[in-house]
């Protein structure tokens, strides 16, 4: 049997659970019991009442930890019936378990609210004259949260208008003192007014209050959790009286249902590329006085004229006292007045609110949403219509764009590649990630997820500048051609198109024309003459690029994934594309011979994927056993030689060699390997871990079973950062690589299809490997991307 260590660090057995998490950086209080409703939020110990109570609400811990995410990915935990932030804290995070949707850790996530430190308050007080005749009552209740809130006040504060304004807010009888102890000083101060509940009121009831106080006066409720920038107030009002219909108005924010930005409809947990107020910034410029008719304004920040008030009345306190639907049901009641909701795309409104729902608050919501269905018949229907039409899309795309190019050296780059992951989607990724720390942003282009004819524009992630349009290649090209000049796109790298429609060719190829754009193109595999993308025939192996009609043929019976397609129109497709291209990139002079085969007049540059990582730890050699470990690391299907694997442990077993494989990773037939006996499968990992798990493993050798000439192997990097011998057949970038490096062992690829042979040479191999001094990859960097990859100056544009 193989046995494969992994250490799993203890608890501190001296820690109680609630001391875990409390220590754990993992609880924020304000955010927890925000998820609660208004009646069951006076809760003495959160940090308790979550071990106890909240979890098995689903309720988050704070933005960092979702309870569902952790629960539905990790079916251990939920079969453990373990607190999953405990079983995150103990064992998860030390075992790589993702916290939250993996999607979202892509990015950094925005960082909490932080109250202002003295310096900030003592210049504001110093310098603030409270207005003299206030036209508009800015409304923010404070029950908890202590950064929250005084990060929202200082930002109504030290944000001037020319609106005159009077900041009106309540204690609503707060559980934290450093909170009253605050409004006081403010208040005493004279930079706002402050009203103090002898109890508890609630949301509801507190606005109510306040909103009565000064009755000449229009009134924006702003919640305590929010932080406003610039001339945000003047913005609003001038939205509000643009028509004399607008009753409410409501901003864009990252938490508010149809006026969420940069999604629609959903919280917007992950950190841009640039800052709340600069993004406020870029919408007062690039949707300046652009609104839209909504059905209901959203409560974290809503502008309410004091003449609809007037006509409506308040919160309906009897129907809504417990907080949930009462803007809505406001919104309804001016609306049925007729005025208008609005949404103004000018201002953008940071709210820290709570990412997710409990079970109890969203029960109440639902609740909530019914009533007002009750009150306001068709007002579902309403909303459902809105979410629809979405006619905030064009303002949520005019931002997009307004932030790929803020700042930037020159327009963007455009990717079009695949979405199938791999290698190809790794290389593009840090491709990106480089442009980008450089200052250049980075659009991809991908197929639609479900209209094999549509191409979409995103980031790499579809998360930060989602409101792009959609193409469909066989219909737009004159408007994908518009579209690249509208947002400034000034060079394209041409990835991968696999599972883009069979033209697109000849589609990106004349849109590059079209929009005067040059063009590069990167060989990650063999896609651009062979259909099969592999070199790989009915064989299973490579097929030694034989003549066209034997490719024609071996379509015509074997197909593709691209169905049957005519191999000569195929390639000369694709020769139209590169003999376009200004660049075709390639990772390995072997790539380049060989698509010289097909092209002769083709010039190729050179240019190896970056190796920058360093070892995760000290090889000091495997240790002494009576059997053999050989690895095999990565993804591996049939290309990348899983039957190969499964014949060679097999033979291994019959000739009764000491010989054990570990894959590190999966493959396409994980219960057969492990069936044979000799043969250990440990899983998926994350890239960042690839070096540690091959360490982990404790191998003789790197065996690389590829039945295809690979372009590249990032798993080969790895084993040449990690110091494994590496050993591979002797073709494609792997046999090229190794033979470069002067380390490692390269053999024929007639063994392909003599197993027994083969196990006898991994063997030997092993053996030579003990004796043999470890060495590790050499590194390959691109300091400036742009320059020492594609060649381009920092302020050229490259239109041809």
């Amino acid at each position: 049997m193989i046995e494969i260590s992994v250490t799993t660090p203890s608890p501190n057995e001296d820690f109680s659970e609630h001391d875990l998490v409390a220590s754990s950086g993992l609880f924020d209080e304000v955010f927890y019991t925000r998820q609660w409703p208004d009646d069951e939020r006076l809760i003495e110990d959160p940090i308790g009442h979550f071990l106890h109570v909240g979890w098995h609400h689903n309720v988050d811990p704070c933005p960092q930890f979702c309870i569902q995410h952790y629960l539905s990915t990790y079916d251990d935990v939920k079969a453990s019936a373990m607190n999953p932030l405990l079983h995150y804290i103990k064992y998860g995070k030390a075992e790589g378990r993702l916290p939250f949707q993996s999607r979202a850790t892509s990015k950094e996530v925005s960082a909490p609210a932080s109250a202002p430190i003295d310096d900030e308050w003592k210049e504001l007080l110093a310098s603030f004259t409270a207005d003299a005749e206030p036209v508009v009552d800015v409304i923010v209740p404070v029950y908890r949260g202590y950064d929250e809130t005084a990060r929202c006040l200082y930002s109504v504060l030290s944000a001037r208008q020319e609106t005159q304004y009077r900041l009106i807010v309540i204690d609503d009888y707060s559980p934290e003192r450093q909170i009253s102890e605050l409004l006081q000083k403010l208040s005493d101060k004279g930079v706002l007014e402050l009203h103090a509940n002898a109890r508890n009121r609630g949301f509801v009831k507190s606005c109510n209050y306040a909103m009565e106080l000064h009755q000449d006066r229009d009134i924006v409720l702003l919640n305590s959790d929010t932080e406003v920038f610039g001339n945000w107030l003047d913005r609003l009002k001038a939205a509000a009286l643009a028509d004399p219909t607008n009753g409410t108005v409501t901003p864009f924010s990252n938490n508010a249902e149809i006026c969420s930005y940069p999604k629609f409809i959903h919280d917007n947990w992950n950190k841009l590329e640039i800052s709340d107020a600069q993004l406020d910034q870029l919408a007062a410029q690039a949707n300046a006085g652009k609104q839209v008719e909504i059905p209901t304004g959203v409560g974290f920040c809503m502008f309410i004229r004091r003449v609809c008030l007037d006509t409506a009345g308040l919160f309906d306190e009897k129907q809504f006292g417990k907080g949930y639907g009462e803007e809505n049901d406001l919104c309804r009641r001016i609306a049925a007045a007729g005025w208008r909701n609005i949404m103004t795309s000018d201002v953008f409104v940071r709210h820290y609110g709570a990412a997710s729902f409990g079970a109890s608050k969203a029960a109440r919501v639902n609740a909530a949403v019914q009533l007002v269905e009750e009150l306001h018949p068709g007002y579902l229907q309403m909303v459902a219509d809105f979410i629809a039409a979405d006619p905030i899309r064009p303002y949520r795309e005019a931002l997009d764009i307004a932030r790929l190019n803020y700042r930037s050296k020159r327009g963007p780059i455009l990717f079009v590649t695949h979405r199938r992951g791999g290698g190809t989607e790794r290389h593009a990724r840090e491709l990106a990630a480089k442009l980008e720390a450089d200052g250049v942003k980075v659009v991809f282009c991908r197929t639609h997820a479900s209209d094999p004819n549509k191409i979409c524009l995103e980031d790499c992630t579809a998360e930060l500048i989602p409101n792009l349009p959609q193409f469909n290649v066989l219909s737009d090209m004159s408007s994908f051609i518009s579209y690249l000049k509208k947002i400034r796109i000034d060079h394209v790298h041409i990835h991968h198109l696999a599972d883009f429609p069979q033209c697109s060719p000849d589609f990106f190829r004349m849109a590059c024309q079209g929009a005067g754009l040059n063009y590069d193109f990167t060989v990650h595999d063999y896609m651009s003459v062979c259909p099969r993308i592999n070199l790989i025939d009915d064989s299973g192996i490579y097929c030694a690029e034989p003549d066209i009609a034997t490719c024609e043929t071996c379509i015509l019976h074997n197909g593709s994934p691209f169905g049957h397609p005519a191999v000569w129109d195929w390639r000369e497709r694709y020769s139209r594309l590169l003999h376009g291209a200004r660049r075709i990139f390639v990772p390995d002079m072997d790539v380049a011979q060989r698509m010289r085969r097909f092209h002769a007049s083709l010039e190729f540059t050179l240019k190896p994927h970056e190796i920058t990582q360093k070892a995760a730890g000290h090889r000091s050699g495997p240790k002494k056993r009576s059997t053999y470990r050989i690895a095999v690391l990565g993804a591996i299907g049939p290309h990348k030689g899983s039957i190969l694997l499964a014949d060679v442990a097999t033979a291994s077993q019959n000739l009764d060699l000491p010989l054990e494989f570990v894959v590190v990773g999966y493959t396409d037939r994980d219960n057969q390997l492990n069936a044979i006996g000799n043969v250990i499968c440990t899983g998926p990992y994350e890239e960042h871990d690839a070096e540690t798990k091959l360490l982990d493993a404790d191998a003789d050798i790197a065996w690389f079973p590829a039945v295809w000439p690979e372009t590249y192997s990032y798993t080969l990097s790895t084993a040449l950062i990690a110091g494994i011998y590496p050993v591979g057949f002797d073709f494609g970038a792997i046999g090229s690589r190794i033979q470069a490096a002067g380390w490692g062992k390269t053999i024929p690829i007639d063994l392909m299809m003599a197993p027994n042979e083969l196990a006898q040479i991994l063997l030997n191999e092993a053996k030579t490997a003990k004796l043999q001094p470890s060495r590790q990859a050499v590194p390959v960097t691109y300091n400036n991307v742009l320059t020492s990859y594609y060649a381009l100056t920092d302020d050229a544009n490259s239109h041809g």
